[in-house]
């Protein structure tokens, strides 16, 4: 995601388990959303944007709210034993 400035903040598990992102890193990405993974031994957190932002040629393919396209991903990945 270009033009974002660099930010650094040293964060706490909570007791289960969660991580709080701090404010001013929250209000710079202006998302709620995150896909989590690690790599090379890193918990790396991507936002993810809503599909509903989608602008330009894309507008209007999503004939489903986010809501009931992520439970028919649910669905799906439950089916498929992930």
């Amino acid at each position: 995601m270009g033009g974002y400035k660099a930010m650094e903040d040293e964060v706490e598990l909570d007791p289960k388990g969660r991580v709080l992102i701090p404010a001013e890193i929250r209000r710079e990405l202006k998302v709620r959303r995150f896909r989590a993974k690690v790599s090379h031994g890193k918990i790396v957190l991507e936002p993810v944007i809503k599909a509903e932002s989608v602008r330009g040629k894309y507008k209007g393919l999503l004939k489903v709210s986010a809501e009931e396209l992520e439970e028919r991903q649910e669905r799906f990945l439950k089916r498929i034993g992930r």
